[in-house]
């Protein structure tokens, strides 16, 4: 309560010096004047010394505000009538000059009364006196006179009380600031490198002045002060990279290309560098991160021409063997330039300079990835002859999957793995351009991924490896048929068929030698490769425009179900591998036929076959049957019934479904449990067939 009284009657006493120094000044003459402020402003400047011998400390803090105000007000009334000729100095430097009599004045006032708040209120009235005075020149001199002020709120921090050193702190931090906001833009927006050096100085200044207070503080060994030292870090680092750039901006700016982000970049990477070699790990971070967070944003205004340059060539696949570029037109997605290049170069550098200084978190991967992007967008940047283009990109997928099977470290090998994988797929795309890069590229791909599968040494890649090999050389087989004059779906059916042959032999190998294919299981790619026949002979007889499948299908399924029950009898083997291809290769084409068909006679047929085969399941506790005869049958009973609950829902009021739906929500909510049992109970009985 005394503080808030306190505090009140100081505003109240400050407002009403303020109105009779405005609005009332008018009435007295010059003397009356003089004699008024004068007289009222050395009363209250003395009474805090009476006040302090009472024991009023508080008391007398909020008189010496009352004073601050008072000598403030002294000057401006002074200025307001010419009071010995001051109104001859222009604003700024009259208000320089004022700010810095009343600082001097409090600090010789702090000598004689014992009061906290002069000293302190001194250093803030100090800020303003020096940029006042260099506020009517250029801004260079502004800043200038902003980071000599900081440099002054340090020697305050250093050698002053305890409450002027947190005002000093505070206020230097903020001035520094200031500094930095308006000294970067300043000298990053010049038009010659020698006037942004001139600019820079300032800023070099400043930089100077962080890094000793950075030394200061982490030399302090406690943890609040390399807090404290971090976060000048940030500010010094950023005063450094737009000290180091403005000039390189100022010349590559006004090239035909725009060169500037390449300024940008060498000053963040110099400072990242630079950061390593502290010895103190929050200033070390701290430095890092500001610098990375420069070289990340300037990557960011070149990945999206990256981006559109990778992805331009993709309008190939839409006009197969149309897009080969002659040299008289643009690549698709031109967007990219040597800038783009140079600057993932760069990157690239920045991330193998790290490595070598040992630094953690693997940059070795980020010089890997920048490089193979640099390599990608070459063809497009440089506007290179379409066979060069296809082979410089053949060549990095090449050079990176032989980073991944020569790897022994595992990260490693798996980066290479990601962007030759990448690589070879971009690799693809350019083929797409020309029959006969189609033709040649795809099996190189394909036999690279195979190298990787066999020779790689870790074991985690093989099954990566076979899945690129077998979508390489599956695709190059429908290429194939496509320029052997065969039709899409026959040529489609070559491919899987080729897939599937692949993927059925690398089963065969892989379990043969024992070690599998790392992440793939044989049993898998059995799988894969029995589904991928079965999708070859169905897209045949699409392609025959076959009517009635079954005549192909049903003999087939025989066989194979014979040699899945003689399987089963010489081996333990699972339901699916016994009988899962031969039920499927008939039942599901004739599934599609029948929604394709309006015969009846076929889904009665097939409906009848689903209920033997789904019981059969069901009494020899087989899941393949149980599951392939449930689906089907499923199948049947929708198509069958589609076109009467068509008609019920045309013949009923519209709102009649939305109210069975939603009394169906709500059994279902309320037997909950009982649904959840159930399904429980179905799934349990599934695991439990063979």
């Amino acid at each position: 309560m005394q503080n808030l009284l306190l505090v009140l009657g100081g505003l109240l006493l400050t407002v009403a010096a303020v109105v009779f120094t405005v609005v009332s000044w008018g009435v007295l003459g010059i003397g009356g004047r003089a004699a008024v402020l004068a007289g009222f402003t050395g009363v209250v400047m003395l009474a805090p010394v009476v006040l302090v011998r009472r024991g009023l400390t508080a008391t007398s803090e909020t008189v010496a505000g009352v004073a601050v105000v008072l000598l403030l007000l002294d000057g401006y009334a002074a200025r307001q009538v010419g009071f010995l000729g001051v109104d001859a100095f222009g604003v700024l430097d009259y208000s320089a000059g004022m700010c810095g009599l009343v600082a001097l004045i409090l600090v010789a006032y702090s000598r004689v009364v014992p009061l906290r708040g002069p000293a302190p209120v001194a250093v803030v009235l100090a800020q303003p006196v020096l940029p006042l005075l260099a506020g009517e020149r250029s801004a260079t001199w502004l800043v200038g006179a902003l980071v000599v002020t900081a440099a002054l709120d340090v020697v305050v921090v250093r050698y002053g009380r305890a409450g002027v050193r947190t005002t000093g702190a505070v206020c230097g931090g903020a001035v520094a600031a200031v500094a930095l906001l308006f000294g970067a833009p300043h000298a990053l927006t010049a038009d010659f490198a020698g006037e942004a050096l001139g600019r820079s100085v300032p800023l070099f200044g400043l930089v100077l002045l962080g890094a000793f207070v950075v030394w200061r503080l982490a030399g302090l060994g406690t943890a609040a002060g390399e807090t404290w030292a971090s976060l000048v870090t940030v500010g010094t680092a950023l005063a450094l990279i737009a000290a180091l750039a403005a000039p390189g901006q100022a010349v590559l700016g006004r090239l035909s290309l725009d060169w500037s982000p390449t300024a940008y970049l060498v000053s963040a990477l110099v400072v990242v560098l630079g950061a390593t070699w502290s010895p103190w790990r929050g200033v070390r971070g701290a430095g890092m991160a500001t610098g990375g967070s420069v070289v990340m944003l300037v990557a960011l205004t070149v990945l999206p021409r990256v981006a559109v340059a990778l992805a331009g060539p993709s309008v190939w696949l839409d006009t197969l063997w149309t897009g080969r570029w002659d040299g008289g037109g643009p690549w698709p997605g031109d967007a990219t330039s040597p800038v783009d290049v140079v600057v993932l170069g760069m990157l690239a550098a920045g991330f193998l300079a790290l490595a070598a200084r040992g630094t953690r978190g693997r940059p070795v991967v980020g010089a890997l990835v920048s490089g193979a992007l640099m390599v990608a967008v070459v063809p497009a940047a440089f506007a290179m002859a379409y066979p060069v283009a296809v082979v410089v990109l053949v060549g990095l997928a090449v050079g990176v999957a032989a980073g991944a099977v020569l790897g022994r470290v595992v990260w490693w090998a798996v980066a290479c793995a990601v962007v030759a994988g990448a690589a070879s797929v971009e690799a693809a795309v350019y083929a797409f351009g020309g029959k006969p890069a189609t033709l040649v590229v795809l099996p190189v791909l394909g036999i690279v991924a195979a190298v990787v599968a066999l020779a790689g040494r870790v074991t985690v890649l093989r099954g990566w490896g076979l899945g690129g090999a077998v979508l390489f050389l599956g695709v190059d087989a429908m290429a194939v048929g496509l320029a052997a004059g065969l039709q899409v779906k026959v040529a489609a059916s070559v491919g899987c068929a080729v897939a599937g042959v692949l993927l059925l032999g690398g089963s065969l190998w892989g379990g043969r030698r024992g070690a599998g294919w790392g992440s793939l299981s044989v049993e898998g790619l059995r799988y894969a490769g029995t589904f991928l026949l079965l999708v070859a002979s169905w897209s045949r007889l699409w392609a025959g425009e076959v009517t009635v499948v079954e005549a192909y299908t049903v003999p087939c399924s025989l066989v194979l179900l014979g040699f899945g029950w003689w399987r089963r009898r010489s081996t333990r083997v699972s339901s699916w591998a016994a009988y899962g291809a031969g039920l499927s290769f008939t039942m599901v084409p004739s599934l599609l036929a029948v929604y394709a068909d309006t015969e009846w006679r076929r889904s009665l047929a097939l409906g009848l076959s689903a209920v033997v085969v789904l019981l059969a399941g069901a009494r020899s506790r087989l899941q393949a049957p149980a599951i392939v005869g449930g689906v089907v049958l499923a199948g049947v009973a929708v198509r069958e019934l589609a076109p009467y609950v068509s008609e019920l829902l045309l013949a009923v009021p519209r709102w009649m479904p939305i109210a069975v739906g939603g009394l169906l929500l709500v059994v279902v909510g309320a037997t909950y449990e009982a649904r959840k049992r159930d399904l429980t109970r179905l799934r349990d009985t599934l695991a439990a067939m063979d």
